[in-house]
């Protein structure tokens, strides 16, 4: 419960600024009330942060605002009005900053034509801003900075009387050396909209969900020289997680088990490669959704306001099962607790994770209202 209340704390202390004021000039329609992924381009990114729980957002608009102010008005978020706005985007950002409460403590930075950031993302970028130093923390994908930058609000006072040339980049290129990058795999931190062409490529990538076939998938780990012990773990990974998704579904909880399954399949074919759930999950960029999956099947903390989603029935069906048999939980953390009982740090994590896992399993417990054994049981004919 402390953990939770400290996470809520340090959402609660940031905002988002998302900028919307512009003409829209290259595009030659008004971007952020394009059609993208059932909803608007503002929608979108007005639920970046929505998703993970920042509450204070800001929307920046001026060209055609009386268009955007009932859309904001059903979101529940603020509208800014910028006056400023054929001034250009660093006027924006400066009217979006001016307006920020006093115990903001940073801010995201978000043009609306930037509208598909993950919430892994968000929550990377935040823990970054509260362990570290740095003032300003980037996402980067693959070595490539991105959108949106989380920025101290000590910032705030030095860009309102900013006078240089060169507008935002510039200015954050004043303070590069209090600049973080932080790599997370979201291939939508570097996805704009500028021209109709960058449109039409982010409502690809928007479109229906990608899944590979299970034959397309023991293709890929064909390919990938997935040893043999860690395909026969996934198989059996692939069993338990499809069992806890159909009875989550009689249950009335909606799952895609073919993104369940696939994914379960390919959690593990980097095994063996340092980092291998990124390294995974950087192979599979033709599926976004099964790749996310992939790169969060270590370790996933589930906070209080979360929903159960594929990922988290992948993951702890990974948890439960060793090499090919299914085990409990206790069980599974038993020898690392035990191996590394002397070293405090090691041991604290370890237990961390543990935790994490029983977080998962006690919600999914709490959803299909029987215990996981019994699921098992009944559906696989085996025993935990």
């Amino acid at each position: 419960m402390l953990a939770n209340a400290e996470d809520q704390q340090g959402k609660d202390s940031l905002a988002a600024i998302i900028l919307a004021a512009g003409y829209s000039f290259r595009m030659k329609q008004f971007k952020p009330l394009l059609e993208l992924g059932g909803s608007t381009v503002l929608e979108q990114a007005v639920h970046s942060f929505l998703d993970r729980g920042i509450k204070d957002i800001r929307v920046v608009v001026g060209h055609r605002a009386n268009e955007l102010y009932p859309v904001l008005e059903r979101l529940g978020v603020k509208a800014i009005y910028n006056a400023n706005f054929p001034d250009g985007m660093f006027s924006s950002v400066c009217a979006g900053a001016k307006s920020l409460a006093p115990e903001v403590s940073g801010f995201f930075l978000l043009p609306v034509d930037n509208p598909l950031v993950s919430k892994r993302t968000i929550e990377t970028l935040q823990s970054s801003f509260f362990s570290t130093k740095f003032g300003i923390i980037y996402p980067s994908h693959q070595g490539e900075r991105g959108h949106p930058p989380l920025i101290s609000r000590r910032y705030v006072e030095e860009a309102l009387v900013w006078k240089k040339p060169g507008g935002m980049r510039a200015f954050l290129e004043e303070y590069e050396h209090d600049a973080l990058d932080v790599e997370v795999f979201d291939p939508g931190i570097l996805l704009d909209m500028d021209t109709l062409r960058d449109y039409h490529k982010m409502l690809n990538y928007c479109g229906d969900t990608q899944v590979p076939s299970e034959e397309e998938c023991y293709a890929i780990i064909k390919r990938a020289d997935t040893p043999v012990k860690v395909v026969n773990h996934s198989k059996q990974v692939a069993q338990l997680s499809c069992a806890i998704g159909r009875c989550l579904i009689r249950s009335g909880y909606p799952m895609n088990i073919d993104l369940i399954k696939a994914a379960a399949l390919l959690h593990d074919l980097a095994k063996g490669k340092s980092n291998h759930a990124l390294v995974g999950a950087g192979m599979l960029a033709n599926y976004p959704e099964v790749a996310e999956i992939v790169a969060d099947h270590m370790d996933i903390r589930l906070n209080s306001d979360q929903s159960i989603t594929e990922k988290e029935v992948v993951y702890l069906a990974d948890k439960l099962i060793i090499e090919d048999q299914i085990i409990s939980l206790q069980n599974r953390f038993m020898g690392p607790l035990e191996q590394y009982k002397h070293d405090q740090e090691a041991f604290r994590r370890i237990r961390q994770r543990l935790s994490n896992a029983e977080s998962v399993l006690a919600r999914i417990e709490q959803l299909i209202k029987m215990p996981l054994h019994d699921l098992w049981k009944a559906d696989l004919g085996g025993q935990i």
